[in-house]
C-alpha cells in the first residue's frame, strides 16, 4: 500500500494560490493580509464584500504545514448576556453545519467574540470545495445571527 505523504510548503503555496485565484476571480473578495511564518504555516485573511450585506466580513484561512486540512474562519460577536443564556443553542446550531465555535475567554465591552471555524481537506481541495465550505460557513453565521433577532 502506498503511504500518503503530508503536504509540504510547496503544496501550501499551490493551495494558497488556488484560494487567491478562486477568491479574486470575484470582485467581492480581496486578499487583505497573509503570513508565511518561519514554521511553514500559511495564514491569510480575505476581506469579503457582499452585495446584500453592507458590512464587510473577514475570512481567516490557516493551512498548517504538514497537515491535510485548511481551516477557514469567520468572526461572530454576541452580546455577553445572550451568550450566557444561549451558548448551548449557538453551539448546537453550529454543529448542524459541522462548524466549531471558539469563544473568547472573557467578554470585552459586554460582547463575546467568537470564531466560527470549519475545515476543508487538502486532498480534495478545489474551487467547488472552497465554494461549498465558504457557503456553509456563511449559512451557519446567518442562522446563528437570526437566532438573536427572533
Amino acid at each position: 500500500m502506498k503511504e500518503k505523504r503530508k503536504p509540504d510548503r510547496t503544496d501550501l503555496e499551490v493551495i494558497r494560490n488556488q484560494i487567491v485565484d478562486f477568491a479574486c476571480a470575484r470582485h467581492d473578495f480581496k486578499l487583505e493580509s497573509e503570513d508565511f511564518p518561519f514554521d511553514g504555516n500559511w495564514n491569510g485573511v480575505f476581506l469579503l464584500k457582499f452585495r446584500d450585506n453592507p458590512e464587510d466580513e473577514r475570512l481567516y484561512c490557516e493551512a498548517p504545514l504538514g497537515e491535510h486540512f485548511i481551516r477557514f474562519g469567520l468572526d461572530l460577536t454576541v452580546d455577553e448576556q445572550t451568550w450566557q443564556k444561549e451558548h448551548e443553542d449557538i453551539c448546537r446550531e453550529a454543529s448542524g453545519y459541522d462548524v466549531a465555535v471558539y469563544p473568547s475567554h472573557q467578554a470585552e465591552g459586554g460582547k463575546r467574540h467568537c470564531r466560527l471555524s470549519i475545515r476543508a481537506w487538502i486532498p480534495n481541495f478545489g474551487q467547488r470545495i472552497f465554494g461549498l465550505t465558504l457557503s456553509n460557513l456563511m449559512d451557519c453565521k446567518k442562522a446563528i445571527v437570526s437566532m438573536f433577532s427572533n
